[in-house]
């Protein structure tokens, strides 16, 4: 993993084999990020991918192990609990050019994945939502 700060933006490329969310983490941590959006596309071979019905407090989860291209890879990063907390949603082309997608749990880069990272000035924080089930942004 690679990146360069431009300002409030950074451009982040992953090499192969380096996963995906644990990276976007590691660049938060380092550049003591309190929230911001991202977007890329680039190439992966396995990934995590999850379902949350509405009600359940746990996701279902499916992994996928084949060369697929990342045609959109778009999230967020806020706090929770003090913590740098990614959430990231991915949609890929498979062999065959049909598209999976859905919730990215985890992700592993097999040529390279180029995100751009937009800053905000401030903090997001996310809090559970007892009703949902689920951490939502608090302002």
């Amino acid at each position: 993993m690679d990146y360069k700060k431009f300002g409030n933006k950074i451009v982040l490329r992953l090499k192969k084999g380096d996963k995906i969310i644990e990276s976007i983490e590691k660049m938060v941590r380092e550049e003591d990020i309190k929230a911001c959006h991202f977007a890329g596309i680039g190439a992966a071979n396995e990934i995590k991918l999850g379902l949350l019905h509405p009600g359940d407090s746990e996701y279902a989860w499916e992994t996928f192990s084949e060369d697929m291209e990342i045609t959109s890879l778009v999230g967020n990063v806020t706090r929770f609990e003090g913590e740098p907390m990614v959430h990231a949603h991915i949609t890929c082309g498979r062999e065959d050019f049909s598209i999976i997608g859905g919730h990215l749990g985890e992700g592993i880069c097999s040529l390279t994945v180029e995100l751009f990272v937009d800053i905000l000035d401030g903090e997001l924080v996310k809090k559970a939502d007892p009703e949902l089930k689920i951490n939502t942004i608090e302002f």
